[in-house]
């Protein structure tokens, strides 16, 4: 029963509780892979069946994350599984603490409409927010739950990604900015043409030779 009520680990060299970034990063990425797939079920089959299941497993997740040990919840258990022939990256467990406390309200106010089976747009607004959270986590490394716990005023001493810190003086070059907006446009010139292209092209007559 030592597991319980434990959230995040000792570890020689910290002064303070730490989570590997590694498997939270690894979990967002599952969960919002099978986030994703649950939703296209929803237009290819014409069924929340999938996607009711995934929403499930979330709320489970976050709050095995938060009320026992982050060790033992289900995908944070995949993901380091993925991730275990990487070195541990350890943050401070505060501010993912209090970002999964967020992620565990919306898993709760999710089993409301999934409860009493209500679809509005809040609960889509829902799955599609916790989407988002999960990519900028899993792709970006960017724990917005984690910039807000800072813009409370707590004090941090290593926040994931260093997002969290003192903004530094580094100056993004211009012409990186100016490559983007090409890059934009160009992409944007070639979806137009490909448009045009197949709209404009004949249809084939393909035969069937029996």
């Amino acid at each position: 029963m030592g597991f319980f009520l434990n959230f995040g680990e000792r570890i020689k060299g910290y002064d303070y509780k730490v989570i590997n970034e590694r498997d939270a990063r690894a979990s967002a990425g599952i969960m919002f892979l099978l986030g994703i797939l649950s939703l296209f079920s929803v237009y290819i089959y014409r069924t929340i069946f999938w996607a009711e299941l995934f929403s499930i497993t979330f709320i489970i997740e976050f709050l095995v994350r938060v009320l026992i040990n982050p060790k033992y919840a289900p995908y944070m258990l995949i993901g380091n599984l993925v991730v275990s022939k990487q070195n541990p990256d350890w943050v401070e467990a505060k501010p993912k603490k209090f970002a999964w406390i967020l992620g565990m309200i919306l898993g709760i106010i999710m089993a409301y409409f999934i409860v009493f089976d209500i679809i509005s747009p809040i609960r889509i607004g829902i799955c599609w927010l916790c989407l988002f959270l999960m990519f900028v986590e899993s792709v970006f490394g960017i724990c917005l739950g984690c910039i807000l716990y800072k813009k409370l005023n707590r004090k941090l001493y290593n926040c994931p990604g260093g997002i969290c810190d003192i903004k530094s003086d580094r100056t993004y070059d211009t012409k990186k900015y100016i490559l983007i907006i090409v890059f934009l446009g160009l992409f944007f010139l070639t979806y137009i043409s490909l448009k045009y292209y197949k709209v404009s092209e004949k249809p084939k007559i393909i035969i069937i030779k029996e």
